[in-house]
């Protein structure tokens, strides 16, 4: 299927061919759905931090967390489109009848879009919109439809072809406008009061780093009215060598016009290079949605600090083993170390050691980075989450993308049914050892953790394929621990009916 021309694209853009052939074996081949999984809940994989338990996790990280390099890893290069769904259907309709038919308003988009003409005003940015239509020649406003279609199209003209993290998600007691890049600068800021300068690092698409930057010399105005925290901001771009071929519905390559084999975003799991790169001993990892401006992200914040503590107190007591097993060796008293794993990893871990001496796999066990992920009661919804996953090692805790669960395959039905708790993206990672020595984050992804699915196309259904997950396979062999969250952490805006009040 690949052409001469094909390889020679290949060699020009620095791709693998063996990559390339082994990709389209997973596009092909039949899904193997992941075995060996159930759910984790709480008390079985999930802990609830007692409000003694929280105290010392935010005196540890108020105390000790000087002692290390933070930095807070952003997500932050989706473009806000799919935001605005439910209006470009809206127009569609518009444009195809002279009125919209009652089919549409009947639809859940059609009433998302009624609901949002309703509360149009509590918009956080309905007045920049409202004093453009007023400024703006030519618009005719006849009655409220009029009114309501053109105050879209200027919307979508504004914000849909921006990234999420530079639209206005919220406005303060005086009217100004914050957009979520701004608030997550606000929380870093309050998060590093004791650490001096923590950087934003933000993976952000590369034609969109002059906004970023615009924006950025905007706050810094801000700020300059309220205090003189030093802040900074780095930026990564997703690599395009992590772009992954696609095919279409005949599992033929899907091509550009000139011919030349097509690729599309790998997904997030493409941003465990960035990760990689961070000059860091701990890094926070947070979705650009998901904070509240002012008072209203306080508990978000504490919890961010708790999850902090947690990891620097259970990293305090694994790197003492690490030492311990490494200066002893086979003179380490291994009772302790197995005692740790079971109470903070796996309760039903028992000694392995397949071929090793014993100290040697405990050490295994333990030397590679480690996670504290915030989970939140999921209140009935179905979907991917915290998961127990049997592996060579013993069982170990995981999280596991929706698209990688098969409802029709009667174990993951099952652990889908019986989830109690989702995966907020709200984590801390310790990606240093007990040497201060950075891991090399790629030995510890499950290469086969890749993502294949189908997705709608202009011309034909194609089928994709996506990285193991950043948070997902991508971290599969991370020592991890789940803290219960509570739901007032999570804020994500994913639609726009999300920032209507």
């Amino acid at each position: 299927m690949l052409s001469t021309t094909d390889l020679q694209q290949l060699q020009t853009s620095g791709r693998s061919l063996e990559l390339i052939q082994r990709q389209y074996e997973h596009l092909t081949a039949p899904k193997v759905p992941l075995a060996g999984i159930r759910p984790a809940k709480l008390g079985d994989g999930i802990f609830r931090l007692s409000e003694e338990e929280a105290d010392q996790a935010l005196q540890f990280y108020n105390n000790r967390s000087d002692e290390k390099r933070w930095i807070k890893f952003v997500p932050a290069s989706g473009a806000a489109s799919r935001m605005f769904g439910p209006l470009y259907s809206y127009l569609e309709a518009l444009e195809k009848n002279k009125t919209i038919p009652t089919s549409f308003w009947d639809s859940s988009k059609g009433k998302e879009v009624k609901a949002l003409q309703t509360k149009l005003k509590t918009l956080p940015f309905f007045g920049t919109i409202f004093g453009q239509m007023k400024e703006a020649e030519g618009i005719d406003v006849k009655d409220a439809d009029t009114y309501f279609k053109h105050f879209v199209q200027l919307m979508l003209a504004n914000y849909a072809n921006q990234p999420k993290g530079l639209i206005p998600f919220f406005t303060d007691e005086k009217g100004q406008e914050w957009t979520p890049f701004e608030v997550q600068l606000l929380e870093l800021i309050r998060l590093s009061e004791r650490k001096g300068v923590v950087p934003l690092h933000l993976t952000i698409d590369k034609a969109h780093r002059k906004a970023f930057d615009a924006a950025f010399k905007v706050f810094k105005q801000k700020r300059s009215r309220l205090d003189f925290t030093t802040v900074q901001v780095e930026y990564s771009h997703q690599h395009p060598l992590t772009d992954t071929p696609y095919i279409d519905r005949n599992k033929a390559w899907v091509r550009e016009a000139n011919g030349t084999l097509a690729f599309r975003k790998g997904g997030h799991g493409a941003l465990l290079e960035n990760l990689n790169q961070l000059d860091a001993d701990c890094v926070w990892i947070k979705n650009i949605d998901n904070v509240q401006l002012g008072a209203n992200n306080a508990i978000g914040e504490l919890w961010m600090k708790r999850l902090a503590g947690q990891l620097l107190l259970v990293q305090e007591k694994l790197f003492a083993h690490l030492i311990q097993l490494s200066e002893q060796k086979e003179k380490t008293d291994l009772a302790p170390i197995i005692a740790f794993i079971q109470k903070h990893f796996d309760p039903q871990f028992s000694l392995k050691a397949e071929g090793k001496m014993s100290h040697a796999a405990l050490y295994d066990y333990l030397h590679r980075p480690l996670r504290v992920c915030g989970m939140i009661p999921n209140a009935g919804a179905v979907g991917g989450g915290p998961f127990w996953k049997k592996e060579t090692r013993g069982q170990t805790l995981q999280i596991i993308e929706g698209v990688e669960l098969d409802p029709n395959e009667a174990t993951h039905k099952k652990a889908l049914e019986e989830g109690t708790h989702f995966n907020p993206v709200m984590m801390v990672c310790g990606i240093t050892d007990f040497r201060g020595k950075k891991f090399a984050l790629h030995d510890f992804r499950d290469e086969k953790r890749y993502m294949v699915s189908v997705k709608a196309d202009p011309r034909q259904p194609i089928t994709i394929l996506e990285w193991p997950g950043l948070w997902n396979g991508g971290m599969a062999f991370w020592n991890t621990l789940f803290i219960e969250l509570p739901a007032e952490t999570f804020h994500p805006v994913k639609s726009i009916m999300d920032l209507i009040q």
